[in-house]
């Protein structure tokens, strides 16, 4: 069983930029140093605006459209010249939560985990009034397989219970 919503971004909402808006070079510094850590109020001071005010100013520019495909832009750029995009990402987690679980480092799994939890949103208290959400369930896994992923996240939560109740 599939189940999917519709999630409206408030990047989605805002109205698309005249592909003609030029950002000024303050603004098109502010885009190449957000993507370095994804800090605004860092990214505003890198860029020029003064610290007293660099949130209020990297608020506001995170609020205008053409920034924002400036930035949608240059993160495009970074996957392509990295050549590193989510699904290799999660494989990865995937294969360390695995690796680390067998070699009893439960706390590199749990880590793992939770990133993968993250990714997925299941730990959101945000107000999310539409989106697209698979079922991690409902991608063709067998009930063994789910009873697998099951049985091996108690092992790995069980221990921490202990501790945690010991403590």
């Amino acid at each position: 069983m599939l189940y999917t919503y519709t999630v409206m971004t408030k990047a989605t909402k805002m109205q698309q930029p005249d592909s003609e808006v030029k950002l000024t070079p303050q603004q098109e510094a502010f885009c190449n140093e957000f993507i370095k850590d994804l800090n605004i109020k860092q990214a505003a001071i890198r860029a020029g605006y003064s610290e007293k005010h660099a949130a209020n100013n990297a608020y506001t520019l995170t609020k205008n459209p053409a920034i924002v495909q400036r930035i949608a832009e240059l993160k495009s750029e970074q996957t392509k010249r990295t050549k590193i995009e989510a699904d290799d990402i999660l494989r990865r987690l995937v294969r360390i939560a695995e690796k680390t679980e067998q070699e009893g480092d439960y706390n590199a799994a749990i880590r793992s985990l939770e990133l993968l939890g993250k990714h997925q949103a299941m730990w959101t208290d945000k107000n999310i009034t539409e989106m697209e959400v698979k079922n991690a369930f409902a991608t063709g896994n067998s009930e063994a397989d789910i009873a697998r992923d099951v049985e091996r996240l108690k092992r790995i939560a069980t221990p921490k219970l202990k501790t945690a109740k010991g403590a």
